[in-house]
């Protein structure tokens, strides 16, 4: 267990030895009670190719202007 300080600034510095394990620089902040939870981000751009979809590019530039084209004219 680590204990990490607050400062005046409202900056809270994560000990190394929890930044090491952790590998990530953006957290989504989730307030439970009185207690703050961190919540590790990954970034997108690590995720580029990680993820196989079943449509092309074109299937998706498609049905993306289909949609504008629908809520423009609704």
């Amino acid at each position: 267990m680590s204990v990490a300080t607050l400062s005046s600034r409202g900056r809270l510095t994560l000990p190394a030895e929890v930044r090491s394990k952790v590998k990530a620089t953006k957290f989504l902040v989730v307030l439970e009670g009185n207690s703050i939870r961190l919540i590790p981000l990954t970034d997108p751009l690590k995720l580029k190719g990680s993820i196989k979809i079943p449509w092309s590019i074109e299937e998706l530039e498609e049905a993306g202007e289909e949609f504008v084209f629908k809520r423009v004219e609704g």
